[in-house]
């Protein structure tokens, strides 16, 4: 499929999308603004929550599979590891998963190398909702993994800001929200503050070096923008390093109709600069 086509129903899924959330069945309340599939239940949940941990990273750091594994390893014994989820997650309760996807806090331990709780703290109920019923239904399988050990490299690595503390934002998101654009941007809003904002910063304004704001993507096309998130290409046609792994690890996992709803919100956010 060509990327023009692909825009065009793409525009079309996502205006439906925004229509049907502008517009509750007579009788219901509306409902917040989440991910495509937030309100599924059963089966059709879970498969939710299965896509929210490509969306979200989490099978990045913790692997395809959330078997975990090694994140840092220093020769001199300082060790940081991706936890298996499929096995820790069994000795803790929902609340203490939400809280640690929420505000970076442990149930067991104070350092937690390195949970995005800055952005995930934005999730909506029904996503955190599909998200942990995904990973109640994930079995056992695969080695435990020790606790970290810090030392004088990892808090090097934390100055340098290669590491964190996943506490240490949590409060300068939660008071610098994204834009809002109107509820016809909703949606991607919604998206970008949970996605993009990880590396954009907690308002979408940018953070030097390397992750611009977007209210300056205004030089993209649509298709531009739209080949950006899916491949991590830019308009000049190189695969932008670390935007290149996050959207082909992450953001190529959006639905059409969410994608569309970014790209639409970046386009708002430049209109409005």
């Amino acid at each position: 499929m060509t990327t023009a086509v692909r825009l065009v129903l793409m525009a079309g899924v996502a205006t439906l999308v925004a229509a049907c959330m502008a517009a509750p069945p007579e009788g219901s309340e509306a409902r917040p603004v989440a991910f495509e599939g937030a309100y599924a239940q059963g089966a059709a949940q879970v498969a939710h929550g299965a896509r929210l941990t490509d969306v979200l990273g989490c099978t990045s750091c913790h692997g395809v599979a959330l078997t975990g594994g090694s994140y840092a390893d220093d020769p001199d014994g300082e060790l940081v590891f991706a936890s298996n989820l499929t096995r820790v997650l069994a000795g803790y309760t929902d609340a203490q998963i939400e809280a640690l996807l929420r505000t970076g806090t442990h149930p067991r331990r104070d350092a937690l190398y390195y949970m995005p709780a800055k952005s995930l703290q934005r999730l909506s109920d029904a996503d955190m909702g599909a998200l942990i019923a995904y990973l109640r239904s994930l079995e056992p399988q695969g080695r435990d993994w020790p606790g970290p050990r810090e030392g004088e490299g990892t808090q090097a690595l934390v100055a340098m800001g290669i590491l964190s503390t996943s506490g240490d934002a949590v409060e300068a998101y939660r008071l610098n929200p994204a834009p809002g654009m109107g509820e016809q941007f909703a949606l991607g809003r919604y998206v970008a503050s949970v996605t993009c904002a990880e590396c954009h910063g907690p308002d979408l304004s940018g953070v030097d070096p390397g992750a611009p704001g977007l209210q300056h993507m205004d030089g993209y096309s649509a298709a531009e923008l739209d080949r950006l998130l899916a491949d991590g290409v830019t308009r000049g046609g190189d695969a932008h390093g670390m935007m290149a792994l996050v959207a082909r690890r992450e953001l190529s996992a959006l639905t059409d109709a969410e994608r569309a709803a970014v790209i639409a919100y970046v386009e708002a956010l430049a209109a409005a600069k």
